[in-house]
């Protein structure tokens, strides 16, 4: 009997040893994806207007849209949005970050100033964009332009720069 108890332990320790331990092969990867690329296709472009005697404010939409607060009026002629071209894997999300506060468009030849703040794009920056099957995507961008009265910000051309970051998740 005590052989028979001494097998059984025997047979139950080392069966249980061996099957507490295995060991598997597995297979690791990895995909490498085409650099985010992008490109400026239009440049934002508040168009003409006039500040008349107090100024306000230009709202530029992302869909070219605008519209004039305070006593700014607005003429005819071109304005358009910012349009950018995002090129990277397709089907990949990405994001935007616009300008974190305002930039200033200075006059070629007083170097007075006008304020670009509020930015805003579509698709919004505050979403994941995935983009598209063919690996392009069109982002526009919109922003709001501050302006003084006439005597503050006279008449003539207005430039400046400013940055945008787009980046895979």
């Amino acid at each position: 009997m005590i052989r028979y108890f001494l097998s059984l332990v025997f047979f139950v320790a080392f069966s249980t040893a061996a099957w507490s331990q295995v060991t598997v092969s597995a297979q690791a990867f990895a995909v490498v994806i085409e650099a985010l690329t992008a490109h400026e296709v239009q440049q934002i472009n508040f168009g003409r207007f006039s500040p008349q005697s107090s100024g306000g404010q230009i709202v530029l939409n992302p869909d070219g849209s605008r519209i004039a607060n305070g006593s700014v009026m607005l003429a005819s002629g071109f304005s358009t949005p910012g349009v950018f071209t995002v090129t990277g894997a397709p089907l990949v999300n990405f994001t935007i970050q616009l300008p974190t506060g305002p930039i200033l468009l200075v006059h070629q030849q007083t170097n007075q100033t006008l304020m670009v703040d509020n930015w805003t794009s579509d698709p919004p920056a505050i979403n994941e964009i995935n983009i598209q099957e063919n690996g392009y995507k069109q982002i526009n961008i919109g922003a709001t332009l501050v302006i003084g009265s006439l005597k503050e910000n006279p008449t003539g051309i207005y430039k400046g720069s400013f940055q945008l970051t787009f980046a895979y998740n």
